[in-house]
């Protein structure tokens, strides 16, 4: 998919087939969609995959997993586009203070300023993203297995090797054996 994601012919000479190439037309609409606005929630990409491509909420469902493996890590996408924002707002209020004539430019100035400052910190903008886990910390259970119920907090099961043994031959049947067979061929 990758590869065939911004074909000019929609993979019509690849080995797709149309629910295939409808796919491919499907992912690049909503993989365009979301990189212009990264801002955009699942279910508002769940609702676009919907309303645009006539598609079943389910099939939504299943295309959006998707979709964010071909784009990447979405979240970090939206929080760059946040970044550029905050950055943006605060280079206006600067560009605006410098120039400015007026008490009153002054002070838009600053409002843009302390919107964006706002914005970095609603979004936490100023601490970066380690999802470094601590793999060596983790130790794991130690399990031993056991036949005995009580250790899971059942009621022990008296003369439960008799039990087994009336049960294998009620349920138990003959045991399997081979048997002769002719092998059929269909020419």
């Amino acid at each position: 998919m990758h590869l065939h994601l911004f074909d000019e012919n929609n993979g019509e000479d690849v080995v797709f087939d149309k629910r295939e190439q409808d796919m491919v037309i499907r992912f690049r609409g909503a993989f365009t969609k979301w990189l212009s606005e990264p801002h955009l929630r699942d279910t508002q990409m769940i609702n676009f995959l919907e309303t645009e491509f006539g598609i079943s909420e389910r099939q939504a469902y299943r295309d959006l997993p998707m979709v964010k493996s071909l784009i990447g890590n979405v979240t970090m996408a939206g929080k760059e586009f946040q970044r550029h924002r905050a950055n943006e707002m605060i280079l206006k209020g600067y560009e605006i203070a410098k120039d400015a004539e007026s008490n009153m430019e002054v002070k838009q100035a600053m409002a843009m300023i302390r919107a964006g400052e706002a914005l970095v910190k609603v979004h936490k903008l100023d601490k970066n993203d380690l999802d470094v886990r601590p793999f060596d910390d983790i130790i794991p259970l130690e399990l031993e297995p056991s036949t005995d119920v009580s250790v899971i907090g059942r009621k022990k099961i008296d003369n439960l090797d008799e039990l087994k043994r009336k049960l294998r031959k009620k349920y138990g049947g003959e045991p399997i054996q081979d048997v002769e067979f002719t092998e059929v061929n269909d020419d």
